[in-house]
């Protein structure tokens, strides 16, 4: 197996490490009264991996070596960098289950985001009133 190819495997097998489904999507935070908030990440991943051989100093000062592995020793490297950027948690609590995004631009974003619950939160309240007036009939 050529050096390149053992770079490339070990590098791989650290990426693999550090980001599995629980990096994208994390473990349940359990809260008071059933409610439960999920975090949602976006994981961005550079790689970058390379060698060559080279001869040394030694060879070039005394002229023949005694293999090829002594005349151009591998030299290599690779690199990684990795960021996660929280962009949402799901929140869920009583049978609802509510997307708040972490990174709104602008107030537009904001409102636009919570028109959803909004609506519920109205669509409760005509119900509730509703219940009310047909109880005071009855």
């Amino acid at each position: 197996m050529h050096p390149v190819e053992t770079i490339l495997q070990t590098t791989m097998r650290e990426v693999k490490n550090i980001i599995d489904v629980n990096t994208i999507v994390g473990n349940p935070i359990y809260g008071e009264g059933g409610a439960v908030l999920i975090p949602v990440s976006k994981v961005s991943l550079g790689f970058f991996a390379g060698g060559g051989d080279f001869p040394t100093q030694t060879v070039q000062r005394k002229g023949q070596p005694d293999s090829d592995a002594d005349r151009y020793p591998f030299l290599g490297a690779s690199v990684v960098g990795v960021s996660i950027t929280p962009k949402a948690f799901l929140y869920m609590q009583g049978g609802k289950a509510t997307l708040l995004q972490a990174d709104c631009d602008n107030t537009l974003d904001r409102l636009v985001q919570l028109i959803p619950t909004a609506m519920n939160e109205i669509r409760e309240a005509i119900e509730d009133m509703r219940r009310q007036k047909g109880e005071e009939e009855a």
